[in-house]
This record gives C-alpha cells, structure tokens and sequence, in this order.
C-alpha cells in the first residue's frame, strides 16, 4: 500500500500562508486580516481534512468472474474499506483505476456504472467493454482522492489479488463441424480403437478373436484358452489443433483461434468425442498438451502467444487419425492430409 500527495508543496504553502495571516491578523486587529486569516485557515482544514480522508483508507477488495469471452463485457466490483466513518460523501471526488500486471489490461475502456455507500466504505461497480483474449491478473486499485477546487489530490495505490481468463470469442460453426463430420466418416478416422490398447491383463477368449491376441502362458498352465484383454471400445477422439505460423496476420490467427474453441464446444454439446491439442515448445518436436474440457482449452488458447504461433517453422506435422488442423490461412507447408488421416481447415473460409 502506497501514499502518494500531488502539489504538497501547495498544501504546506497555504499553510504557512494560513499561519502568517493569522498571526498578523491578531497583532493588528485589522477586520480584513481577520477575515483573510479566517478563510485560509478553513481553506487549510479543508484540504488537511481532503488528505485525511485519502489517507484513512484501509484496504481494498476486487471481484471479478474468474472468465469470460473476448468480445464481451464484465462487470468488476470494488469496495473501498476506510477506517474513518463517514468517508463515503467524498464519491464524487474520488477516481478509480485498475492496475494489471505486466501492463497488459484487458479492455479499451473501463467505465463506473454503479456507486454505493456506507459507512465504513463504498462499494463501486466499473464494467470492462470490448475484453481482449488472454489473461490477466490484477495487481492493485489506485484511488485518486481531490478536492472540489482541484487544488491537492491523494493517490493510494491498494494491492488486490485477483485473475481473469478471456478465452477466443465462440463463432457459428454449425457448418464447419457437420462437414468435418461426414470427411471423417467417409475416411474412416472414427474406428473403434479395442484392438491397440490392451490392459495388461487377460480374459477368457472368445470365438472369433484373433489369434495373436492369445496368451499362451496362461493358457498352457489353466488348460483354457485365454486373450489378452483389450480396453474398452470408444470412438477416437477429434483432435483439434490450432497451426499458426509466426508470420500470421494478428486477426486472421484471433479468428483461428476462435474455430478452434467453437469447434470444440459445438462438438463437446452434441456428444462428440473432442481432444483441444495445443502444441507447447519449440523445435521441431513440440509438446502437446491436450485438453478435454471447456476450461482446459480455453486457458490454454488464452496463452497463446500470436507473435510466436503454434507451428514453429520447420516442425513436424503429426499424422494422428481424426486429427483437425485449424489454420489463420491456407496452408503453407508440409501438407498434413498424407493418407487421409488428417484435415485442414482454414478461419478464412468462414
């Protein structure tokens, strides 16, 4: 918590000033001087009293959705605890201010839409228009307390923890995510995975089974026959995957980003199997960090970093099954559609 007075030097010159009219007003007994002195020294209070207030503020708390969607507007509510009573009726000289680390903040503009009072405080809403995707944590409320001349003001920085998640703003994609569909059907990605994912343990075989799933170890020592058992049949998931090149226009990759995580909504509402993979790292083998639900994947294309894309330049293409690369243009590069075991789509054709 930190204190700050714009213009002291004005405060401790009306002062002084204050100080010296009264004196000479006494010695002299002037009418004037009297009142001169009179109206400095309630100038002086006055003032005095404005810093006192600024500085009877205690602390300060932030509430804020936890996330939200870029595009959209959020209300932030703060309140503003002081340990005088009564500080309140200074609102209309008071100005708010958010600070956000890393000087990144997460909207053009964020306006007070709502004041209320009591006695120990004051409780404002200010509503943040127009949010930008990433996110952000705020660090501090600075409140700038002034007078009704503008003649000192109090600034009190309070610090505030709080952190806010703007995932990539959700597009209609009715289309895309229907035609993705019948392309992955038609190529086959959607087969049932049992046969390449065994438990490690064994069951009783069963009469159509292939042979290599026999396990003659047990088998020989029971005097049955017994498989290895598989796991449970499922469909393979949809893997989709934002390929962004450094070189990207900013929009065009914002809006790849938004197909992404729409996409996966879409499909995760109709009961379709979805994976989010985004690629982590340099190289030309990245990480991949796969996510499976809402909130996964949207922290994780919030941190996206455009300047640095996600498809390093000369990185491999994996060729999973089912796999949707979602790209800011057409595609440059290694074509990753080889056997049919992958596809492309690019934001610019929506």
């Amino acid at each position: 918590m930190t204190t700050r007075v714009r213009r002291p030097w004005l405060l401790m010159a009306l002062l002084f000033a204050s100080v010296a009219v009264t004196s000479l007003a006494l010695g002299t007994g002037q009418v004037g001087l009297r009142a001169l002195g009179g109206a400095l020294d309630a100038l002086c209070l006055y003032e005095l009293s404005v810093v006192t207030a600024a500085i009877a503020i205690s602390n300060a708390r932030a509430e804020l959705p936890p996330r939200a969607f870029a595009g959209e507007s959020v209300r932030i509510a703060v309140e503003i605890a002081t340990r005088a009573r009564g500080v309140g009726k200074w609102e209309r000289r008071a100005e708010l201010s958010l600070e956000w680390e890393g000087h990144r903040e997460p909207s053009d503009a964020v306006n007070a839409v709502a004041w209320r009072k009591w006695r120990e405080g004051c409780r404002v809403e200010l509503e943040a228009c127009s949010l930008r995707r990433g996110r952000y944590a705020l660090s501090a409320v600075r409140v700038l307390w002034a007078d009704a001349f503008g003649l000192v003001a109090v600034e009190r920085r309070l610090p505030v923890q709080r952190a806010i998640a703007v995932y990539p703003k959700l597009v209609p994609v009715d289309d895309w995510v229907g035609e993705i569909e019948q392309r992955i059907r038609a190529q086959g990605l959607t087969a049932r995975e049992a046969d390449m994912a065994p438990t490690g343990g064994v069951a009783p075989y069963r009469p159509g089974e292939r042979l290599s799933l026999m396990h003659w170890p047990t088998s020989l020592r029971t005097g049955d026959l017994y498989a290895r058992e598989m796991a449970a049949e499922g469909l393979r998931p949809w893997r989709i995957v934002p390929w962004i090149r450094p070189g990207d226009p900013p929009h065009a990759a914002e809006r790849a980003l938004s197909v992404v995580l729409s996409i996966f909504v879409y499909g995760r509402r109709r009961g379709l199997p979805m994976e989010c993979v985004i690629p982590a790292g340099q190289g030309h083998r990245p990480a991949w960090r796969r996510c499976r639900t809402l909130d996964e994947a949207g922290v994780a294309l919030a941190d996206i970093d455009l300047c640095v894309g996600t498809a390093p330049r000369g990185a491999d293409v994996p060729q999973w099954p089912a796999a949707v690369y979602v790209t800011a243009g057409t595609w440059q590069g290694r074509e990753p559609t080889r056997g049919g075991r992958a596809l492309v789509v690019s934001a610019a054709d929506g």
